[in-house]
Order: structure tokens, then sequence, then C-alpha cells
């Protein structure tokens, strides 16, 4: 399979006319049987039009042509390994729908899938599974809202056009641990809400990332993430209220 040398040429859709109506950007790293899963669940359950934008890390090109094979799907076989945030800021350039989300290949779609939410002229960011601060931000709690700190980026959704306004993700965030939490305070430093919604009909599996990453790797990664995210917003203590 031929794949992508200079992906930063494929174009900008933010400013754009909206496409169908959700863009489900996804980031593959590997375990493609997940990835397959987490398409039949939307194709099972979601009826709005929708495309699946896949920024496909180079794992191996079977797993490559599975992903092209699907419906639906714009694919981006890159030739080079971009970072966590990096592929997440090239899906988002590269998705039309009115509503974009971020989704991790762990989550499955268990029902439909009600995203007005967004709609709202307040709400930056909605998700399934968020998190609240306590008096600073050197720990956060599990949270079902409906307001939140940090929204989780196993599903985070959006309106494509808030997007040109709150910026997108750090590209220095490599690992995913805190790089959501980071974005999330950037949507809630832009004015916005950051929500979730505990009824959003998603199942989280196992997180194959986190468990198959040496345990001294990752604690290593996420700790540095979090001092990138401290001293970004250490000195914003409004946005924890």
């Amino acid at each position: 399979m031929e794949r992508i040398r200079h992906p930063q040429k494929l174009g900008d859709h933010l400013n754009e006319p909206d496409g169908p109506e959700v863009s489900f950007v996804l980031l593959f790293d590997g375990w493609v049987d997940d990835l397959e899963r987490f398409h039949r669940s939307v194709t099972a359950h979601v009826s709005a039009l929708h495309e699946f934008v896949v920024i496909d890390n180079p794992v191996d090109d079977d797993a490559s042509e599975r992903i092209a094979s699907l419906e639906r799907v714009v694919h981006v076989p890159l030739r080079d390994r971009l970072g966590w945030a990096a592929g997440r800021n090239l899906g988002f350039r590269l998705a039309t729908g009115r509503i974009v989300c971020v989704v991790d290949t762990s989550v499955e779609v268990a029902g439909p899938l009600d995203l007005s939410a967004v709609d709202d002229e307040h709400t930056g960011l909605l998700g399934r599974w968020g998190v609240v601060a306590g008096e600073s931000i050197y720990h956060f709690e599990e949270s079902n809202g409906p307001d939140v700190h940090g929204v989780e980026a196993y599903f985070m959704a959006m309106r494509r056009r808030v997007l040109p306004v709150t910026g997108l993700f750090d590209p220095k965030f490599k690992w995913y641990r805190n790089a959501d939490l980071d974005f999330s305070f950037q949507v809630r430093s832009n004015g916005f809400r950051t929500i979730v919604d505990p009824s959003l009909p998603l199942v989280r599996h196992e997180h194959r990332l986190w468990e198959t990453t040496p345990e001294l790797e990752r604690d290593e990664a996420s700790r540095k993430n979090f001092f990138r995210f401290r001293d970004h917003w250490n000195d914003r203590p409004e946005l924890l209220s």
C-alpha cells in the first residue's frame, strides 16, 4: 500500500461547509479488530449521515487494507508515525462533519447516539466520561457532570465550527494521557462549557495501548504530559469554577 509522506499537503477543511452530520476521528495504532468493532457499532446505531476519518499510523499493510475496505472511511495511511495529538489534529483538519467526534478504538456504540447537547451555543465539548478537580489542578476525580473540568478522550464531541475558535490539540502531546485534560481547559478558556452525559450509550473495552505499553514507559509519558498541562494552566484558577 502506498503511504502518505506529507500529510500536511492533504488540505484543511476546518472552515469549509459541512458535509455529513458526524465525523468520527480515529487514530489507528494497531488492533484492527477493535477499529472494525467500532465501525460496526456506528453502522448499526447511528442513522445520521456520517464518515470515519482514520489516521493510519504505520502498523502493517494487511491492517491498512482492512481499514481501507470499510464503508464511509476517509483512510489516511501514513508513512511516518504521528503522535497522539498530531494525529487527532490531522483528523480534525480532514473531517467535514457538522459534528466531530474524537473516539478511541476501545469504545463501542451500544444504542442510538444523541449528540444534540453540542448544539447549545455555550457547549464546547461533550463527552461520556469526565473528571473534576478539587481546589487545584493537581488532583482530579471522575464525575458524571453534567459540567466537568475535563472530558476524557475516549469520546469527545463538538461542533466543527467551534474548532477554529478553540484551536486544536497541543501537538507536543505525543502520548494520550492528560492531552484530553489540556484540550478541555483550552476549550474552557475560550468561554465554553465542557460537559458529560452518562446516558450516552457507549461501552469501553480494554485499552490495548495502555495495557501493552511497559509500565515505566507509560508512567513517565503520563508524568511529562501532566507537567505540560500544569505549566499551561496553573495560573488560570478561574477555569476551575
